[in-house]
């Protein structure tokens, strides 16, 4: 049974310079011809792939839009069918009429993702390619930007399937002595098979290895600004976000209440909390506000304590800090446009930048210590298979367990059946990333994230 024509708005709501509307299935020209009216009297069935033809959209003898059309015959487009994408103008109304044109004329509307999803199910892209799609369209920087653009390409789909071909190799092998006993492994065999074993295993510890920094990338780091009242937290955040955000006054306890901003400085995202300063206050709702800077600050990934380097460090800003432990601590003095503190000894060890929360002096530095911190340099220079989903973490940490319990079960000479068990199950979870083993249900929950008309 073939699948029906979709069609779908792949441009977003609103008002712009164009919209398009893609069309995909058998009979995407077809349809397009019943409403389209090109100027050179052409059918589209008679164009050629890969063309584009100028004309109007009409419903009966009305003129909906003047548009170009955009032919692509199958198997060289997006979906492995043959698309047709309608450029219009892009308004609301417009835009909602050339779809209602196309729907008219025989087309379903397409589900969430179900073009992505068709490219996945005729085995154009992978799912973990599929999925590289949606992390494009959501990349908070460039650099999550550069590794999704890297695993659509299908740089991980190959580390992927390289590691499951090699399990599976062995596994063959173990199914081999399992069905012939009398082709039994001896001692020098079995300690070529753990080799490999192991060998695959660390190819597997190595890129899971890689999933903290990809969570970071993706999802950002949740990052507290702290410190004590009155030394331009708040300001810092503004400064951060290229934006007020925050409410700036010279009197101390301001803020009141934890202030989110998501931004990116450099290659770090920043899911960015500015707290209330914390002090020793009578005042209940100040109060309220600082107990909430202090969850935030033992929840926080990096923390970013500010402290005034004109008045200089007091005795709060050394309770405060002394307070923090030993998390990621960046020290920032603030308002080094008009002094020259000195890095107080309080710091020793710790990474301090002199910034101006007026001018922006040492946004830079500020900048480069973060992905210094959180080594996202080295993503940058190459190391683009980083694990930035949870669905391939748990996957992969399923594939390590079940293959660290094949190496030990060769090992003690457990029986060849409960060693194939453990390597059948790692082989599967390797092939769930790419979607070779993945269930019907966990491929339709994915693409359900998507937006229509992708």
């Amino acid at each position: 049974m073939k699948n029906s024509t979709i069609a779908a708005i792949a441009t977003p709501h609103g008002t712009g310079g164009i919209s398009v509307i893609r069309i995909s299935g058998d009979s995407s020209i077809e349809i397009c011809d019943k409403v389209f009216v090109a100027k050179s009297g052409k059918a589209l069935a008679d164009a050629k792939t890969h063309t584009i033809h100028y004309g109007h959209i009409v419903k009966g003898d009305k003129i909906i839009d003047e548009v170009l059309v955009s032919v692509m015959k199958a198997p060289n487009t997006f979906t492995r069918e043959d698309v047709v994408e309608i450029n219009c103008h892009g308004g609301l109304v417009v835009t909602e009429k050339v779809l209602l044109a196309v729907l008219s004329a025989g087309a379903t509307l397409a589900s969430a993702g179900e073009f992505t999803k068709r490219a996945f199910l005729n085995g154009r892209i992978d799912l973990s390619q599929a999925e590289a799609v949606i992390d494009i369209i959501n990349s908070p920087s460039s650099l999550a930007l550069s590794v999704a653009a890297n695993q659509l390409s299908g740089t991980l789909s190959e580390d992927i399937n390289s590691m499951r071909d090699s399990v599976l190799e062995i596994l063959a092998q173990i199914n081999v002595t399992i069905d012939y006993p009398e082709e039994d492994i001896n001692d020098i065999e079995k300690e070529v098979l753990i080799a490999k074993l192991k060998e695959a295993k660390n190819r597997i510890a190595d890129l899971l290895e890689t999933s903290h920094r990809g969570k970071l990338i993706r999802d950002g780091i949740n990052t507290v600004i702290c410190g004590k009242p009155n030394v331009g937290k708040s300001s810092i955040l503004n400064l951060l976000a290229r934006d007020a955000r925050a409410i700036v006054t010279d009197i101390a306890g301001t803020t009141r209440d934890v202030i989110e901003e998501r931004i990116t400085i450099g290659n770090a995202v920043l899911n960015v909390y500015d707290t209330a300063g914390i002090r020793d206050t009578a005042d209940t709702i100040e109060s309220l506000g600082i107990d909430k800077s202090k969850e935030c600050i033992k929840n926080a990934e990096l923390v970013l304590f500010v402290a005034d380097s004109v008045s200089g460090i007091g005795k709060e800003d050394k309770e405060i800090f002394e307070s923090l432990d030993k998390k990621n601590v960046i020290v920032i003095l603030n308002k080094s446009d008009i002094a020259t503190m000195d890095t107080d000894t309080l710091f020793d060890g710790y990474t301090v930048i002199k910034l101006s929360a007026k001018t922006g002096e040492g946004l830079d530095e500020l900048s480069l210590a973060i992905e210094t911190m959180f080594k996202l340099g080295k993503i940058s220079a190459g190391d683009s298979n980083a694990i930035t989903n949870l669905r391939h973490k748990e996957s992969l940490s399923g594939a390590l367990y079940s293959i660290t319990s094949a190496i030990c079960a060769l090992r003690e000479c457990v029986p060849y059946d409960i060693v194939s068990i453990d390597l059948t199950d790692c082989a599967s979870r390797l092939g769930e990333i790419t979607g070779k083993t993945v269930s019907d249900e966990i491929v339709d929950k994915i693409f359900a994230r998507f937006c229509l008309g992708k």
